[in-house]
């Protein structure tokens, strides 16, 4: 492979002289020159061409000298590296050059044996580093697809268990029995539809993928490969179309790598396609070639995507927050069973419009004469690889019960898990991190339950805005996900997240760990409701030190009050107003919290600053006004309500 070169050198009788010089290396191609008078025609030159591995900069250059050049080239050319070649060859000069990123330097008068041995020496480094920094990126690429699909295998799995542990405890069989069965075989055929492809491409790797050929109808067996999404486009809103041309062959084709083929690509169209889109599937037979096209009218693929969607484990989207599951597995396999057939591939895309692949792929034609011993067929154990997102009816809730909210992109899983944890909760569901952050400030649950891998907005941001955010930061955080390595947890925790289960997830045991959370935040109430309370006898009255509760939510509200306490127009809207809540997002976090009402809070505050004030000597009337109330007769009547007592009364005894 030649070894580009780039000389910047304002000499221009160098041009010829390097050209003499390693004439037999350029005749051979192993080294190819470009030449630049100067620092700026070096610049242009880079701009219009950035395929160069070594760069012979002089420093002594008008307009843009070679120092200046080389702090450049960093950012220009990364991965490219640069020889100093000048007569300015001090030692403040070297150490510049050299501070700056230069590998090398060579004095002039140049010996060019020495320029040789230095050109091959550093195109050595670039070739390494070029390749540490793929090998980089490859590491990092597999790491990426694993995590992927131990996401898209775990989802499944917990889809599995969670059923059958169900099953396992309910002694009949009933409607709902039959529902759990249901879902464990569309869940048990996705699983196993991942791994068989797994299992393909190390069976394609290895070359020991046969082609296994059966004669068949074509038009009919693609058709029936086509009928079998009806149901999935139809719960979609999706308008599924077939066509063919007038030709009707029997021939001798690979159905099971066909078959394998059209689902990949009518899976992804349907995935990728919103509501009331179409997907469409034409059939063009000519000779011995089979013209398949399967195009959407979905999100598309952006431009600079296109040369890389047949990789292995490649993604568009390799976010926390995609829209889409995937491994990046299912393309790279129809790309390279199209080839073990014999047939082409292409795409064309037009990003938020539509996505076309066409495919040409061979077949052996018969007579319809020819006895037919094994037709190829469509296997009839196969369901879509993926589950309607439909919404779940709306339940009449015992208002009694704690609120949780569950945030899922799964569907299925978001339904199942809130089904079994309807009896004992109220359940809202949300299918994005933003729809759940959205819920979660106006509805304020007691817990909010939710994945990490999410649309939009992924759970670690979902926690860090709810625990940041003071009309939400009391709410308990769960992290339910297939993302167990140390670091994702670590990582959950430190946005706040007071709990972390990992997928496949054990029902019994969310159950107990919510039944926990709950409790926790219960005991925590009624501290700071014995806090923010009224004490029963007058003896236990505290210290003013502790009349301040110690959650900062609540501590703030006492300075609030504290700081209008003599104004008796400040009422439960005016607090909420200096909070920035309304007043029904006040009364429900406080509710939560301590158990009381703002209003409450403030009348409760008042009577106790009063008692303060008592102790300290000031009159009835006096403290009364002092307190916030109207007039003397309201605040004793108040008074005695709570403390049994008048307020001279209390004086009395108090004496």
């Amino acid at each position: 492979m030649s070894i580009n070169i780039l000389v910047v050198d304002d000499e221009v009788q160098l041009q010829p002289l390097i050209q003499q010089q390693f004439r037999r290396r350029i005749s051979a191609g192993d080294y190819t020159f470009r030449f630049a008078a100067s620092g700026q025609q070096a610049l242009n030159a880079i701009r219009e061409d950035a395929n160069i591995d070594v760069l012979l900069l002089d420093i002594n250059m008008p307009g843009i000298n070679g120092l200046t050049l080389l702090s450049q080239l960093p950012d220009l050319l990364p991965t490219s590296r640069a020889v100093m070649v000048s007569a300015y060859g001090d030692i403040n000069n070297v150490r510049t050059a050299m501070n700056r990123g230069a590998f090398d330097f060579v004095l002039k008068p140049i010996n060019f044996q020495d320029l040789e041995m230095t050109i091959d020496k550093t195109a050595r480094h670039v070739c390494q580093l070029r390749e540490s920094i793929h090998s980089k990126a490859v590491a990092e690429l597999k790491a990426r697809f694993f995590d992927n699909i131990t996401h898209e295998f775990r989802t499944p799995l917990s889809l599995i268990l969670a059923p059958t542990n169900t099953l396992l405890q309910n002694p009949h069989l009933d409607e709902r029995t039959r529902h759990s069965l249901a879902t464990i075989r569309r869940n048990a055929l996705q699983l196993l539809h991942l791994i068989n492809q797994l299992l393909d491409l190390a069976k394609l790797e290895a070359d020991s993928l046969p082609v296994v050929e059966l004669p068949g109808d074509i038009v009919a067996f693609l058709g029936q490969i086509v009928d079998s999404f009806r149901d999935i486009s139809v719960q979609k809103r999706l308008n599924l179309l077939f066509s063919a041309g007038p030709t009707n062959q029997i021939g001798l084709f690979d159905a099971d790598k066909w078959e394998k083929i059209l689902k990949n690509l009518l899976s992804n169209a349907i995935k990728f396609t919103p509501a009331d889109g179409q997907v469409a599937v034409r059939c063009q037979i000519e000779a011995i070639w089979v013209t398949l096209t399967v195009s959407d009218t979905g999100i598309g693929i952006p431009a600079q995507h296109l040369p890389h969607i047949f990789d292995r484990f490649y993604q568009v989207d390799t976010s926390l927050t995609r829209a889409y599951e995937g491994s990046g597995i299912g393309l790279a396999l129809v790309h390279e069973l199209t080839r073990l057939v014999g047939g082409t591939i292409s795409v064309e895309s037009t990003p938020g419009l539509a996505t076309t692949f066409t495919l040409v792929l061979p077949f052996h034609p018969i007579s319809k004469e020819e006895p037919i011993v094994e037709p190829a067929r469509v296997a009839t154990n196969t369901e879509p690889w993926f589950f309607p997102h439909t919404q779940a009816e709306a339940e009449a809730y015992d208002h009694t019960l704690p609120m949780i909210l569950l945030v899922e992109d799964n569907t299925e899983l978001l339904h199942f898990i809130a089904e079994s944890l309807s009896g004992s909760y109220r359940v809202l569901t949300a299918s994005t991190g933003r729809e759940g952050l959205d819920i979660a400030q106006s509805e304020l649950p007691d817990v909010v339950v939710s994945d990490v891998m999410m649309p939009e907005m992924d759970g670690y941001q979902l926690t860090r805005h709810l625990k940041t955010n003071p009309v939400t930061d009391h709410i308990a955080v769960v992290l339910l996900t297939a993302r167990a390595a140390a670091a994702n947890r670590h990582e959950g925790l430190a946005e706040g997240a007071d709990d972390y289960l990992t997928k496949p997830f054990d029902l019994d045991e969310l159950r107990l760990r919510l039944r926990n959370l709950i409790n926790r935040q219960q005991k925590l109430r009624d501290y700071y409701e014995k806090k923010t309370g009224l004490y029963p006898t007058l003896t236990e009255a505290p210290e003013p030190s502790r009349m301040v509760a110690q959650d900062a939510f609540v501590a703030r509200l006492n300075q609030l009050i504290e700081a209008h306490l003599d104004d008796s127009s400040f009422r439960a809207e005016s607090l909420a107003d200096e909070v920035a809540m309304s007043i029904r997002t006040l009364t429900r976090k406080l509710s939560m919290l301590a158990g009381v009402s703002p209003a409450r809070l403030i009348r409760t505050y008042r009577l106790r600053r009063a008692l303060d004030l008592l102790r300290a000597g000031h009159p009835v009337s006096e403290t009364a006004y002092m307190v916030g109330f109207n007039h003397p007769t309201n605040f004793s009547t108040a008074f005695k309500e709570v403390y049994k007592r008048s307020p001279s009364e209390y004086l009395s005894y108090m004496g």
